[in-house]
């Protein structure tokens, strides 16, 4: 193939070159959002995502006008179906960037950026470039914008408790506990007989407007307790990311 063949090429195809370009771009422009926070999934991740849709529509797109000659014509092609395609494709990819970890779950946000951009790459490999810009403008604020609201939040915490002696001791916790706002969950107690050790696991849920450090923080200088323990297990933004 000598130089001007590639030029005719190029002229032929400069329209869906175009495509493929914008969609790098709007791609780029989530993914950029996404790699200044850290996550799993940033600038190439929905760079190759974006383009890779939107290739794959325009390919199919060509194969359409190519294939399907009128309405009498042996192959038929439906459009639509590449769209599935690519979503289920993409849905699977999404499905890595969510981490489990305990009682922690990160990653739900940047999946469905992910997914997202796909749409972005399938508006733009049809040409549709108002919506592709207007859906990249729309992630973009739900992203960044919304992220910085000031909601409150409920914050969820594990405490592990050890002493020796009776059960009631346990009581007097939960009740001042929720004195001070904070619910609690769920409970397992464990006590040996042989030596009268307890131990007890709390999940304590409260809200952020309400968070008070000191109020749990003040069993750990209780000498009345061998052990306290602290794990933040869940914050709600760990659901995002």
């Amino acid at each position: 193939m000598d130089i001007k063949n590639v030029v005719d090429a190029i002229e032929l195809d400069k329209i869906y070159i175009i495509r493929i370009v914008v969609a790098m771009l709007l791609g780029g422009l989530v993914g950029m959002e996404r790699q200044l926070r850290g996550r799993v999934a940033g600038l190439r991740t929905n760079i190759l995502v974006c383009i890779g849709a939107a290739a794959v529509t325009i390919v199919f797109d060509r194969m359409f006008i190519q294939y399907t000659i009128d309405s009498s014509s042996v192959i038929r092609m439906d459009p639509a179906r590449i769209a599935a395609g690519i979503i289920t494709g993409v849905g699977f990819l999404g499905a890595g960037a969510i981490i489990k970890s305990n009682d922690s779950i990160r990653g739900l946000t940047t999946a469905a950026s992910i997914w997202a951009v796909a749409a972005i790459g399938i508006a733009t490999g049809v040409g549709y470039y108002v919506i592709a810009a207007t859906l990249t403008a729309l992630i973009l604020f739900s992203l960044y914008i919304l992220h910085t609201l000031p909601l409150s939040r409920n914050v969820y915490f594990t405490m592990r408790m050890g002493w020796s002696g009776e059960l009631n001791i346990l009581d007097e916790v939960v009740s001042e506990l929720e004195a001070g706002e904070i619910v609690v969950k769920s409970r397992i107690i464990k006590r040996s007989p042989q030596n009268g050790k307890c131990q007890a696991v709390l999940k304590l849920r409260l809200s952020q407007k309400h968070l008070d450090y000191e109020l749990i923080e003040k069993w750990h200088s209780d000498s009345r307790f061998d052990e306290v323990a602290l794990y933040s297990y869940n914050v709600s933004s760990n659901l995002e990311g």
